[in-house]
Formats: C-alpha cells, sequence, structure tokens
C-alpha cells in the first residue's frame, strides 16, 4: 500500500493544495472528486496536467489519507 501527501496545485491560477495518494487513486484535500492515473505523482504536481484514466465523486469532503482510503474500498 503506497500513501503519500504532495503539496501541489490546482486550477489555472495554480492554487496551493495538499494532494492525498493512495494507490494510483489522488484528490485535493478538501475535495470531493478522487482520481486515479497511473503517473508517479511528486511533489510540486499540478493535478490539472496529471492524465487520469479513472474517477468518482464522493458525497463528503476527504481530509485525510485514511478518509481517502476509505472512499477507494468502498
Amino acid at each position: 500500500m503506497k500513501t503519500k501527501e504532495l503539496s501541489g496545485t490546482y486550477g489555472s491560477g495554480k492554487t496551493p493544495c495538499t494532494v492525498l495518494y493512495y494507490n494510483g487513486w489522488y484528490c485535493v484535500e478538501g475535495s470531493v472528486n478522487v482520481n486515479r492515473t497511473h503517473e508517479e505523482l511528486e511533489d510540486g504536481v499540478n493535478v490539472e496536467e496529471v492524465s487520469d484514466y479513472d474517477c468518482f465523486t464522493r458525497s463528503s469532503k476527504i481530509n485525510t489519507i485514511e478518509e481517502l482510503i476509505k472512499a477507494v474500498e468502498a
């Protein structure tokens, strides 16, 4: 199981954010959108530039890696 928290950006204004990552699934901290990628994400990632191949939306915000894991495994 590979988990990590990364510093990153999102949006056209490159808003700073924390990116939560779990086994290819990732989301911006505080988001309901979860995406899956084959890419290896690193600090400084712009999530708008990541190539995704799967996604889902959760009904409540994801604020921790533990919440991301629960959402993915649900």
